[in-house]
C-alpha cells in the first residue's frame, strides 16, 4: 500500500480527497464497523474512533517494545 500511496502526490487534489476517503472507509471496515454505521458517523465520531484506534495501536507497539527489551535482557 505504501508503494501505491507514493504516487498519490502526482494526482489532482480532488483525487487525493477521494483516495483518502476510501482509505478511511476501508480502515473502518477492517475495524469491523458496519457500512451502515459508517454512513451515519459524524465527523466528531469519526475522529474519536480513529483516535482511539491509533492510541490502541501505539499502546500495543509500546508493549511489544517492552517485551522485546525484557527478552533481550533475559538472554544476556
Amino acid at each position: 500500500m505504501k508503494e501505491y500511496l507514493r504516487g498519490v502526490g502526482d494526482q489532482a487534489p480532488q483525487e487525493k480527497v477521494v483516495y483518502q476517503y476510501w482509505i478511511v472507509v476501508l480502515h473502518l471496515l477492517q475495524l469491523g464497523i458496519a457500512w451502515n454505521a459508517i454512513e451515519d458517523l459524524t465527523e466528531q465520531q469519526l475522529h474519536l474512533i480513529l483516535g482511539i484506534d491509533s492510541a490502541m495501536k501505539e499502546q500495543q507497539a509500546e508493549q511489544q517494545a517492552r517485551e522485546l527489551a525484557m527478552n533481550a535482557t533475559l538472554r544476556r
